[in-house]
């Protein structure tokens, strides 16, 4: 399986195409309109049904495909220090939320050994912007029984470079995380195939 090319898959997974289209040019067209694969782990039962050829039986097992995708990515990140190798959680980040067309803000929950205990989607924002609330973050940290945090957003934009709010409230989260003892451990940007952490630019 790991010889075939993303359409091939797609194709096997589809099985057949709809009148005058064999599944593989389906495909092709399904890749080529929604950003690749990367696009269908962001679309929604109601997305996947608008494209042509698809009916509610090939939405639910492409859905359900994705999904499965999303889930052995996080659960690649559950036993790893995800300070040490971060690719791992930013792999899950850009899978769960990079192609997003509003913003979504993440907690990611941590143990003593920046393990990976949990997470929380806390925020959903228009296509410009979230609120941020500390109290709301950790809160949802201790009710998690967290010792440290990541937190991540994703720009719809896909532009993946701080704005000058994006700064000022990992300072905002820093600062309440050392008054909780909680620390906030690196505040990640995502897009779908790249990333900002102001850990890695100093910016904790």
């Amino acid at each position: 399986m790991s010889s075939l090319s993303d359409r091939e898959l797609l194709a096997i997974i589809l099985r057949s195409g709809y009148k005058g289209r064999p599944v593989l040019e389906m495909a092709d067209e399904i890749l080529a309109r929604d950003g690749g694969l990367q696009g269908l782990l962001t679309m929604s039962m109601e997305q996947i049904m608008q494209l042509k050829g698809i009916k509610l039986a090939k939405a639910s097992e492409l859905l359900a495909a994705c999904e499965l995708v999303k889930r052995l990515s996080y659960s690649q990140i559950k036993g790893a220090d995800v300070i040490s190798t971060p690719q791992t959680l930013i792999g899950w980040l850009q899978k769960a939320i990079g192609n997003m067309e509003q913003e979504y803000f993440v907690v990611v929950f941590l143990d003593s050994r920046n393990h990976v205990r949990g997470h929380e989607m806390l925020y959903k924002g228009s296509s410009r912007a979230v609120n941020i609330e500390a109290r709301d973050i950790f809160t949802a940290a201790i009710r998690a029984q967290a010792n440290r945090l990541i937190v991540a957003h994703n720009h719809p934009s896909q532009d993946p470079l701080p704005s000058g709010e994006d700064r000022t409230v990992t300072r905002e989260l820093v600062q309440a995380g050392e008054l909780m003892s909680m620390p906030v451990l690196d505040h990640l940007i995502i897009s779908y195939d790249s990333y900002y952490s102001f850990r890695e630019h100093g910016g904790l």
